[in-house]
C-alpha cells in the first residue's frame, strides 16, 4: 500500500527525523507528499504510486524548488527519468525498509527473559558498561553508538549471565522507535535475535501504541527474520542529494 493511507505515512516514519517548517504537503490516498525547511536544510519526503509521484516530483522541479535532500519509495524512484533524478539526486543511496507492529507477537523461547534498561535510569548506569562494549562487538556500524546514553536500551542475557545481545529504543508519545540491534558474535544463530525482537515489540506495546524500525535493504536474512515473527512490512526507501553516500561504512 502506498500514499498518505500506507503505515509508513500514517505512523509519520519519517516525522522524527525532520524538525522544522512544513512549507508544503500533500495526504492524498495516492500520495504522501513533504517538504520541510529543517535544520538538515530543504528535505522533501515522498511516498505514493509512481503515476501520481512523479507528477508531484516534476510540479516541485518545474518550480524550481531544489530540496537539498530527498527520500521516496523505491517503486517512485524506479520510474524517475534522468532529468528527475538528476534534479532530486544526482547520488541515490542508503536504502532501508521500514517495519512496524501493533499488536503483540506470538512467544518464542526466550522472549520472555529480553529486560529493558532506561536511560538514566540506576539500572542502566550499573551496566553500562557492559550494554556498550557488547554493542561495539555486535554491531559497530551502527548510528546508536553516537546516541548511546540518550538511548533506552533492551538486553538479553546468556545463561552465563553475560549480555549476548543489545537493542536500542527511544520512546516518542505514542510510539518506540528502535534501532541498533546487535547479536556479540558468540552468541549469534542461537535464536537471540529473534527472541529480543519479540521481547521488545511486546513490552514495547505495553508503554506504546505502536513500534517502528529501518532495515537495511541489503539485510534480507534480518526482514525475512521480521516478517517470519509477524512484524508488518511496509515501506522500501530510498534518499537522493547531491552528495555522494558513504554506502560502505553501512555495509557488514
Amino acid at each position: 500500500m502506498l500514499g498518505a493511507q500506507s503505515a509508513f505515512w500514517r505512523l509519520s516514519a519519517w516525522s522524527h527525523q525532520l524538525a522544522g517548517t512544513r512549507i508544503e504537503q500533500i495526504d492524498d490516498p495516492d500520495l504522501g507528499l513533504v517538504l520541510v525547511d529543517s535544520d538538515r536544510g530543504r528535505v522533501l519526503v515522498a511516498y505514493g504510486e509512481p503515476a501520481r509521484g512523479i507528477d508531484a516530483l516534476r510540479n516541485v522541479m518545474d518550480r524550481g524548488v531544489r530540496p537539498d535532500r530527498t527520500m521516496i519509495n523505491r517503486e517512485l524512484y524506479g520510474a524517475l527519468d534522468a532529468p528527475l533524478r538528476d534534479h532530486f539526486g544526482p547520488n541515490w543511496g542508503y536504502a532501508w525498509d521500514y517495519f512496524w507492529a501493533d499488536e503483540p507477537l506470538d512467544p518464542v523461547p526466550g522472549s520472555e527473559r529480553v529486560e529493558l534498561l532506561r536511560a538514566a535510569s540506576p539500572q542502566f548506569a550499573a551496566v553500562a558498561g557492559d550494554v556498550r562494549r557488547a554493542l561495539e562487538q555486535a554491531n559497530p556500524i551502527t548510528d546508536a553508538l553516537e546516541r548511546f546514553d540518550e538511548l533506552d536500551w533492551f538486553v538479553m542475557r546468556a545463561p552465563t549471565g553475560d549480555i549476548a545481545i543489545v537493542l536500542g529504543a527511544t520512546q516518542e508519545k505514542e510510539c518506540m522507535s528502535l534501532e541498533g540491534l546487535g547479536t556479540v558474535p558468540e552468541y549469534r544463530g542461537q535464536g537471540y535475535g529473534g527472541a529480543t525482537m519479540v521481547g521488545a515489540v511486546n513490552m514495547s506495546l505495553e508503554l506504546t501504541g505502536y513500534v517502528r524500525f529501518g532495515v537495511w535493504s541489503w539485510n534480507e536474512g534480518a526482514m525475512r527474520l521480521y516478517r517470519r515473527l509477524g512484524i508488518h512490512h511496509d515501506g522500501k526507501l530510498i534518499s537522493g542529494r547531491r552528495e555522494p553516500f558513504d554506502e560502505a561504512r553501512y555495509l557488514q
